[in-house]
């Protein structure tokens, strides 16, 4: 059990892209254009949805496909663009 947040090693971010890469996820995941909390691969595939039974708005949808994309590119060493 995880009893604090701690940074990932660079070794760890490197196996958790190569391991989603062998399941075919290619980082990083981004939202799909168009269809509510559908997150895609780098490659434009389907990874997950969030909410698929739209039990949610579309605003708290998108902003939790939002956070997970945020915690698993980051895992995955990529940077937060500010630009966005």
């Amino acid at each position: 059990m995880i009893s604090e947040p701690a940074a990932l090693a660079p070794s760890a971010k490197q196996a958790f892209a190569q391991d989603l890469q062998k399941l075919s996820v290619r980082l990083p995941l981004r939202p799909m254009e168009d269809h509510c909390g559908t997150v895609v691969d780098a490659d434009g595939v389907p990874v997950f949805v969030v909410d698929h039974n739209r039990e949610r708005p579309d605003m708290d949808v998108e902003r939790i496909a939002l956070w997970i994309i945020l915690a698993v590119n980051t895992c995955g060493g990529f940077k937060l663009d500010s630009t966005r």
